[in-house]
């Protein structure tokens, strides 16, 4: 009897802890570069890219699954997968969520130089707004719709009053 439960609290405590887990992996563009110790920063694929040079390094993905498919979880070690291998922040990014497994994905970069144009002097978040273009055009003036033109049948009996 105490093996029987010693087995089923076993099989419990692996299941509980097979609930979820994050696969990280990386297809090498170049050398690894040395890591610079910051946190790595995540700019999602419709966000504009940084004014500033980097050096691609390799493509990053993360694939989270049961309790660890959330945008959080695999843009984490997405993430953390990029500190590795030394990169300063990943571009182009974009998450898939379904029911039990989330994707991500982008291209991890190391900044080669000083941050250029607009944002110089303030923190590179990726988020910046385009300007406003003022308020939409007016439409095109509308023709009116053509109406049907009412044709007799030609099954239909003349009915110009010389009918039998």
């Amino acid at each position: 009897m105490k093996c029987v439960l010693l087995f089923s609290s076993c099989a419990t405590a692996l299941f509980a802890a097979g609930c979820g887990h994050t696969e990280t992996h990386q297809a090498m563009l170049r050398a690894p570069a040395e890591r610079t110790g910051g946190n790595v920063e995540l700019y999602m694929a419709d966000q504009p890219t940084p004014q500033r040079p980097y050096s691609e390094i390799a493509f990053v993905q993360a694939i989270g699954f049961g309790s660890d498919a959330h945008p959080e979880d695999v843009a984490r070690a997405l993430t953390e997968k990029a500190g590795s291998l030394g990169c300063d922040a990943v571009l182009r990014t974009f998450v898939e969520v379904g029911y039990s497994r989330a994707h991500a994905a982008g291209v991890c970069v190391k900044w080669l130089g000083p941050a250029t144009g607009p944002l110089v002097g303030r923190p590179v978040t990726g988020g910046e707004l385009p300007p406003d273009p003022g308020p939409n055009p007016s439409p095109p003036p509308m023709r009116p719709a053509p109406s049907p033109k009412i044709e007799p049948l030609p099954s239909a009996p003349n009915r110009s009053g010389g009918g039998f």
